[in-house]
């Protein structure tokens, strides 16, 4: 590492108790989804003091289905009935959603993106910090040993709802972003700055920032790439939330056979054929490596035990790796591979009523192109020399915004933040502050690395 370097890490190490305090502070402002606006004001006060240019701007719902009709989402809010409350047979539009008689969710009001800009001297590469400021729910309070809102101390972890996913990884950028400043270390490069709302479930704020035009010759997003402050994820997968609608016919259960032929069908029962017929897909694809991770997740039908039922419910999810496609080509893939596996089943009363499948969410996969890897390197690089640690390139099971930055900016992304994913939405989530300090020191070099 050159001298300059090498006074960012030692800046981290001696400014770390005020580091830790503000992602503390920022933890103790609640953000669920749908309420992000304080938090949003509380990250704008603090990066305007560092000498960025600030924006609030609320995505534009009507342009994003306009430019990205086959990934655009409903935005949602992380309350029961609002979280993903339509369905469609294909993809979701605008018109629907406007139809529909959600009016919360039918424009991002009073949930603004926060854009921040640093210019530089001129003649360097732009780099794009982004992150997600909305969480999820805090779920059944009784549940958590600790306030979710209190940012409490223990064991060197930091717990509070958010505090991994991700406001760890927002802290983080803008904490090596005051490293650089505190230091007047001259960037040649433009430097922006994003918070983006409803991540969760919808991607909404993220897709906003791509369609306003907000663009840069690379991005990383800070999601929690793994502990230890090595990891790389280069690509994502996608995801797409369906339900399988089954009709049967309803009788007593004394009547199910009239004629020595079944008579009374229980929707229960050809479920079962539905479900299998999905297994066997998801089987299948995995034969030599993991295509697809198909999760059923519940299933509801019948009335009463002595009555054949006559609707079945099957919901689930099913993620799927890059090697299935990438951007709305995959999203098409998956869902037609879902619509065959349900529909076309060899039994006599599937193929007379046959199953109805819609779609309640969907994701793009992401990776990486192999001739912009530019980025990856350059980090790679940095936590060699930051932490005397080899990188672990890896990618995430499910989506995340990088997606929407790779498929549909075209901006090279990778995402590289502190913690560990496995405790996102997690009662008492925390992160490593250890992995967090390591997380602020990587970024803060890779930031000057690229800019200068």
């Amino acid at each position: 590492m050159d001298k300059i370097e090498q006074q960012l890490v030692q800046y981290v190490d001696e400014h770390k108790d005020d580091f830790i305090k503000f992602l503390g502070d920022l933890v103790k402002v609640p953000s669920i989804t749908g309420y992000e606006k304080k938090a949003q004001e509380f990250v704008r006060d603090k990066i305007a003091g560092l000498g960025f240019e600030t924006e609030l701007k609320e995505a534009d719902v009507k342009k994003m289905f306009e430019m990205f009709p086959e990934v655009a989402q409903v935005p949602s809010i992380g309350e029961e009935g609002l979280d993903m409350p339509l369905m469609t047979e294909d993809k979701f539009t605008y018109e629907q959603l406007m139809a529909s008689p959600f009016d919360r969710l039918k424009s991002y009001k009073d949930r603004p993106n926060l854009i921040g800009r640093l210019k530089g001297k001129g003649g360097g590469k732009s780099l794009i910090l982004n992150g997600h400021i909305d969480t999820v729910p805090i779920g059944d309070e009784s549940k958590w040993h600790v306030d979710p809102f209190g940012a409490e101390i223990k064991d060197g972890k930091l717990y509070g709802r958010g505090a991994v996913d991700m406001k760890g990884g927002v802290a983080a950028m803008v904490s090596a972003v005051e490293t650089l400043t505190a230091l007047k270390v001259p960037l040649s490069g433009d430097l922006m700055l994003q918070t983006v709302v409803n991540e969760e479930h919808a991607g909404g704020g993220a897709l906003g920032i791509v369609a306003d035009g907000y663009t840069a010759d690379a991005a990383i997003v800070t999601e929690p790439a793994g502990p230890g402050g090595n990891v790389i994820l280069d690509g994502n997968g996608g995801g797409v939330y369906w339900e399988v609608r089954i009709k049967g016919h309803e009788t007593h259960a004394g009547s199910r056979w009239q004629n020595n032929k079944p008579f009374g069908i229980s929707a229960i029962e050809k479920a079962a054929l539905v479900v299998d017929s999905l297994i066997s897909l998801e089987k299948g694809l995995n034969k030599d490596k993991t295509m697809m991770s198909l999760c059923i997740g519940t299933i509801k039908g019948g009335t009463y035990a002595t009555a054949t039922a006559a609707e079945c419910v099957i919901n689930g999810v099913a993620y799927f790796s890059p090697g299935l496609g990438t951007g709305k080509e995959g999203i098409m893939r998956v869902k037609k591979m879902l619509k065959d596996a349900a529909l076309n089943i060899d039994d006599e009363w599937l193929k007379a009523n046959p199953p109805v499948i819609k779609f309640q969410h969907y994701d793009d996969a992401y990776m990486l192109p192999s001739d912009k890897q530019e980025i990856k390197t350059l980090t790679e690089d940095a936590i060699r020399d930051v932490l005397g640690k080899e990188p672990v390139i890896t990618q995430l099971g499910g989506g995340c915004d990088a997606r929407h930055f790779g498929n549909q900016g075209g901006i090279p992304v990778i995402v590289y933040g502190p913690g560990d994913i496995k405790m996102a939405h997690s009662t008492d989530e925390y992160i490593s502050l250890d992995d967090y300090i390591k997380g602020i020191k990587v970024l803060a070099v890779t930031i000057y690395r690229w800019c200068k």
